[in-house]
């Protein structure tokens, strides 16, 4: 007979919605919200937070997701570059980037716009 275990539950907000699952405590944040609650504006790049393609802030704070297990943001406000527009209007930093033709690749972008909203 097999040992059963219990996975953790985790509950936080996420671009404003509630949101909660239950996961394997080795998720990764960068995990939860790609797979669980399929917002794939958040990039996998390097797996070695190097690149930033997985930041988000948590609490205002620009982190890099693929380092942060999600049980540890429990409780926490998480946004996303999904989040970071309001009523359909894009943040004033991702605005700019569009006004000043600051094309960048999608992994530099995803660290611009989230640092430089934080």
């Amino acid at each position: 007979q097999g040992r059963k275990f219990d996975m953790p539950s985790v509950s936080m907000t996420v671009n404003g919605k509630a949101v909660s699952g239950e996961v394997e405590g080795r998720t990764l944040l960068v995990d939860f919200l790609r797979d669980t609650l399929r917002l794939t504006g958040t990039h996998v790049g390097c797996d070695t937070a190097q690149c930033g393609a997985c930041t988000v802030l948590i609490d205002g704070i620009a982190v890099n997701a693929c380092l942060v297990p999600v049980v540890q943001v429990r409780g926490a406000d998480v946004k996303t570059v999904e989040g970071l527009a309001e009523d359909g209007r894009l943040h004033p930093v991702q605005q700019a980037f569009i006004d000043h033709d600051a094309f960048q690749c999608a992994y530099a972008v995803a660290t611009s716009d989230r640092a430089g909203t934080a």
